[in-house]
């Protein structure tokens, strides 16, 4: 995939086509928010039949599992790489997102209303006491869209499978 016209674009490490058949695309990305966003537009043309309802659940779904992967398991560091696959089925989309980090545990992640105890309001008091920006909601939200959400043991590659209707 070419990279955009401005110098700053070209400086980026590219974004590598694994496979680019509609229904199987695989991606290699620099960890930057920029590689990120610039793959969006190809990840929703895999659903682009979709309802707008289920495609932009989908695409933010997709969007916080992509972007926590090339900001926590990458460091956004562009040297390192995420590996995105998605598949689409008649009846499914299956999203795979593997990240170069060392993983984490849920266990760990009091600031994350995903993992804290007393959810929402438990994550934004701890947030508040390291210092941390709002937020923490991410993973709680990718939950409530998936149809299935996988970790492997290391939890540094997650898939992703929304079931069609």
């Amino acid at each position: 995939m070419a990279a955009g016209g401005s110098k700053a674009a070209a400086a980026e490490p590219e974004i590598k086509v694994l496979s680019g058949k509609s229904e199987w695309l695989e991606l290699s990305i620099p960890c930057t928010r920029d590689a990120a966003e610039r793959i969006e537009h190809f990840v929703r043309q895999l659903g682009s039949d979709l309802d707008l309802e289920q495609l932009d659940e989908v695409a933010l779904a997709f969007r916080e599992l992509l972007m926590n992967a090339v900001e926590w398991g990458g460091g956004l560091d562009p040297q390192r790489r995420v590996r995105i696959s998605c598949l689409r089925t008649p009846r499914m989309l299956f999203y795979r997102i593997a990240d170069p980090g060392p993983g984490f545990k849920f266990e760990g992640l009091s600031h994350s209303a995903a993992a804290n105890p007393d959810g929402v309001w438990g994550s934004a008091a701890v947030r508040e006491a390291k210092g941390i920006r709002p937020g923490g909601l991410g993973v709680m939200m990718v939950r409530n869209i998936a149809d299935d959400l996988i970790y492997n043991e290391q939890q540094n590659e997650v898939v992703l499978v929304k079931y069609l209707h």
